[in-house]
C-alpha cells in the first residue's frame, strides 16, 4: 500500500497537469479522433487495395490516407462543430487537388519523377509560406501544403499511383469528418461552466487566506498567484473555443485578472496594518462574517445573504486607529466592494477582437508575405543541394525540419528552432533506449504507439518542445515496426533535423530577417498612448468603455508576444526561462489600472462636486492627474521618473476631510493613490529593465 499510494498520487498530479494544459480534454479528444482516423483509414485503403486489385501496395495506400486525415485534423483548430466542419471540407479539397497535381506529374515524368517532385516541392514550401499574410485559414492551408508534398514524393515509386492518390486524399478527408464531426465531442459550454466554477473557488480560497493574514510566505502567494494565472489562462481557452453565443454569461478572463488584482490589495493592506490592528481586525466576529459573506458570492456569483450588498461595519467599530491603518483598511473595504462588484457582474461571451483583422482591405497578391515565402524557399533549396552533394538517403526529414521551424518572425523562429532541435533529441534517444526492449513485445510497441498519439496534439500549441519528442519517438519506432528499419539508423534523424533547423535559422537571420525591434517599438508606443488616452477622455457610455478596455488587453497581450519574440532572439535560452514573466505582467495589468483609475477618480470628483469641501479637494486631484499625466508622457519621451515631493502625505492628510462626507468617497479617495502607485510601479518598471527598455525603445 505505502508504495501504490505514491503511484497513484503521481497518476492524480499528471492528470491535474494535463487539464491545465486542455481544459475539458477538447484537445486531447482531437488527438483521440487523429488516432481512429489512421487507423481506420489505415484499414479502408488496405480493403480497397485488395478489392480494386491496385497497383500501389496495400501499405502505401494506407500511409497515403492515414496521414492525410491525420494532416487535415492537425491543421483543423479546436473551435465549433460547424466551423470544423468548414475547415476539414476546404483543407481536405486544397490537398485532394494538390495530390491530384502531383499524380499527373508522376505520370508525365515516370522515371525521374523523384527529383522533379522534390525540386517542385520548393515550389510548393514558398507558396505555401506566402499563404501567411491571407489569413488563419491560409496560413494552415500552406502549412499544410508544405508538409504534405513529401506524401506525392514518397507515393511515386516504386509504380505510379494515378488516381489512387487523390483517392486517397479523399478518404482521409471523409474519415476526419466522420470522427471528428459525427461523433460525440466534449462541450466547451459545460466545459467553460466547470473552469469558471474551479476559478471561483480557487479566488474564494485565496481571499479567505489574504484577508486572514494567512500569505505571509512568499512560496505560498507564489503557488496560489501561479494557480490563479493557470485557471484564467484555462477560462480564457474555453471563451475562444466556444465561439460566439450571446445567451451564455460566465465570468470573463478580465475580471477574473481585476479580481486578482483586488485580491493582491486585501493581502497587501492586511500584511502593512499594524500588529496590533491586524489582531483585531482579523479576530472580529464582523469582519470574519463579511469574509465569509463575500466568499459565498464569490464561488456562485450571486448575494448570499438577505441584506442589500456588502456589510463594511467592521471598518467603521475599529477604535483608536492611526491614519496608516485607517488607510489600509479602507484599501481592504475598497476591495472588497472591487471583488463583490466582479463577482456578480457576468456577461455574454463572445469571442474576443479579432487581432488579425483589418480596417483596410488590400489586394490579396499585397497581402501575401513575399519575404517568408523567399526564406522558406531558400532554406529548403540549401537543405536539398546539400542532400544531393552529401548523397543523404532522407532528405525530405531534412525539408519537413524547415517548415516545421520557420514562423513569421526571427524570435519565433530560434525558439521553435530549439524546441524542436531538444525535443528531437530527447524523443531520438528515449527510442535508442527502449527500442531493444519494445521489439521483444510487438504488442506493447502497437498499443505504446497509439497511446501516444492523442498527447501530440495536447501539446503541439502549448508546448512543442514536448510534442517534438514525442513526435520522434512515435516515428522511430512506428518504422521500425513497420518497416524493420535498423535501430542504428535512428541517429541520422537527429542530424537531418539539426541540418533543417540550422538551414531555416540561418534562413530567418540572414535573409531578408523579419526582427521584431520595429515591431515591438511600434506596439508600445500604441499601447502607452492608448493608455494615456484612455486616461484624458472623461465622457464614454458603459459599452464604450468595454469596448475600449477590450482594446487595451488586446494591444498588451500582442506587445508581450512581439517584447517574448525580441526576447528569444538576444537570447535564444529565454523561450526556457520565466526571468521577465513579473516585467509582462506589468504589461498586462497597466491598463486594469488605467481602467481602475479612472473609475476611482469618477466617483470622486462626482462627490466633490455635490460638497463644499474645507480645505478644498480638487486642487489636490488635478495634482494627482497632472503627476499621471507627467508620467505618462515621461515614459513616451524617454525621461526618468517623474516625482511630485509630498503629495502622498498630502492625499492622506485629507482622509478625515473625505471620510466626512461618505464612506463611498472616503474608499475612492484611497484606491486612487494606490492605484497611482501601481500605475507608476508598472511603467518605471519598464523603463528600469535593460531587455524591456531596449524592445520598447524607452532608453533613449
Amino acid at each position: 500500500m505505502l508504495q501504490v499510494k505514491p503511484t497513484l498520487q503521481l497518476i492524480t498530479r499528471s492528470l491535474t497537469g494535463l487539464g491545465r494544459y486542455d481544459p475539458g480534454a477538447l484537445r486531447l479528444m482531437r488527438g483521440i479522433d487523429m488516432t481512429l482516423t489512421i487507423v481506420a483509414a489505415s484499414l479502408l485503403a488496405m480493403q480497397l487495395a485488395r478489392l480494386f486489385q491496385s497497383p500501389v501496395s496495400g501499405f502505401d495506400l494506407a500511409v497515403l490516407a492515414a496521414g492525410a486525415g491525420a494532416g487535415i485534423l492537425v491543421f483543423t483548430p479546436v473551435s465549433t462543430r460547424r466551423q470544423e466542419t468548414s475547415d476539414i471540407f476546404w483543407l481536405g479539397v486544397i490537398l485532394t487537388v494538390s495530390f491530384a497535381i502531383g499524380a499527373v506529374i508522376i505520370t508525365l515524368f515516370q522515371e525521374t519523377a523523384i527529383p522533379v517532385l522534390q525540386v517542385l516541392w520548393i515550389g510548393v514550401i514558398a507558396v505555401g509560406f506566402g499563404m501567411d499574410g491571407l489569413g488563419p485559414f491560409w496560413l494552415r492551408a500552406g502549412r499544410m501544403l508544405a508538409i504534405f508534398w513529401i506524401f506525392v514524393v514518397v507515393a511515386s515509386q516504386p509504380v505510379a499511383p494515378g488516381i489512387w492518390l487523390p483517392a486517397m486524399g479523399a478518404l482521409g478527408t471523409a474519415v476526419a469528418f466522420f470522427f471528428r464531426i459525427c461523433l460525440w465531442r466534449p462541450s466547451p459550454t459545460k466545459t467553460l461552466m466547470r473552469v469558471e466554477k474551479t476559478n471561483r473557488k480557487v479566488i474564494a480560497e485565496y481571499l479567505q487566506l489574504a484577508a486572514l493574514g494567512s500569505l505571509n510566505s512568499a512560496g505560498l502567494r507564489k503557488k496560489n498567484l501561479a494557480r490563479l494565472a493557470v485557471l484564467r489562462t484555462e477560462l480564457e481557452t474555453c471563451i475562444q473555443l466556444i465561439g460566439p453565443k450571446n445567451d451564455l454569461r460566465a465570468l470573463s478572463p478580465e475580471a477574473a485578472a481585476m479580481m486578482q488584482l483586488a485580491l493582491e490589495v486585501v493581502r497587501e493592506a492586511v500584511s502593512a496594518l499594524s500588529d496590533q490592528c491586524r489582531a483585531q481586525l482579523t479576530e472580529g466576529t464582523s469582519y470574519r462574517d463579511t469574509v465569509r459573506d463575500l466568499m459565498g458570492t464569490l464561488e456562485t456569483g450571486e448575494q448570499v445573504t438577505a441584506k442589500p450588498g456588502l456589510d463594511n461595519v467592521w471598518s467603521r467599530s475599529l477604535a483608536d486607529v492611526s491614519t496608516d491603518d485607517q488607510f489600509h483598511l479602507l484599501r481592504i473595504v475598497q476591495a472588497f466592494q472591487r471583488l463583490w462588484q466582479l463577482s456578480r457582474s457576468t456577461e455574454n461571451i463572445r469571442p474576443g477582437p479579432n487581432a488579425a483583422g483589418s480596417s483596410v482591405q488590400s489586394r490579396w497578391w499585397r497581402k501575401i508575405s513575399w519575404e517568408l515565402a523567399l526564406q522558406a524557399s531558400a532554406a529548403a533549396a540549401t537543405c536539398y543541394g546539400l542532400g544531393v552533394y552529401f548523397n543523404l538517403s532522407h532528405v525530405y526529414w531534412i525539408t519537413v525540419t524547415v517548415v516545421v521551424v520557420m514562423c513569421a518572425s526571427l524570435g519565433a523562429t530560434v525558439k521553435k528552432t530549439v524546441s524542436r532541435t531538444v525535443g528531437t533529441a530527447i524523443g531520438v534517444s528515449i527510442a535508442l533506449a527502449v527500442e531493444p526492449v519494445l521489439a521483444q513485445f510487438p504488442e506493447i510497441r502497437l498499443v505504446l504507439i497509439i497511446l501516444l498519439l492523442p498527447p501530440i496534439v495536447v501539446f503541439l500549441e502549448r508546448n512543442y518542445g514536448i510534442a517534438s519528442g514525442i513526435i520522434s519517438f512515435v516515428v522511430l519506432i512506428g518504422l521500425q515496426a513497420l518497416t524493420g528499419m535498423p535501430v542504428a539508423q535512428f541517429w541520422p534523424r537527429l542530424y537531418d533535423t539539426l541540418i533543417g533547423a540550422a538551414a531555416g535559422l540561418a534562413a530567418a537571420r540572414l535573409l531578408l530577417p523579419r526582427k521584431s525591434a520595429e515591431n515591438v517599438h511600434a506596439l508600445a508606443v500604441d499601447y502607452i498612448t492608448a493608455c494615456y488616452k484612455y486616461l484624458k477622455v472623461e465622457n464614454r457610455t458603459e459599452a464604450e468603455q468595454k469596448k475600449e478596455y477590450a482594446k487595451l488587453k488586446s494591444a498588451a497581450n500582442n506587445l508581450v508576444s512581439a517584447a517574448q519574440d525580441y526576447r528569444v532572439e538576444q537570447s535564444p535560452w529565454a523561450s526556457f526561462a520565466n526571468s521577465y514573466d513579473e516585467l509582462d505582467i506589468m504589461v498586462l495589468v497597466l491598463a486594469d489600472y488605467v481602467v481602475l483609475y479612472r473609475q476611482s477618480r469618477m466617483t470622486v470628483v462626482a462627490e466633490t462636486a455635490k460638497h463644499d469641501f474645507e480645505p478644498p479637494l480638487s486642487p489636490i486631484i488635478a495634482k494627482m492627474d497632472k503627476r499621471m499625466h507627467d508620467e505618462f508622457e515621461a515614459v513616451l519621451d524617454g525621461r526618468e521618473k517623474q516625482t511630485v515631493p509630498g503629495l502622498v502625505e498630502e492625499w492622506k492628510s485629507m482622509i478625515p476631510v473625505a471620510g466626512g462626507r461618505g464612506e463611498q468617497l472616503m474608499t475612492d479617495w484611497v484606491a486612487m493613490l494606490y492605484y497611482v502607485r501601481k500605475l507608476t510601479t508598472c511603467l518605471d518598471g519598464l523603463r528600469r529593465d535593460p531587455k524591456w527598455a531596449a524592445a520598447l525603445a524607452l532608453d533613449r
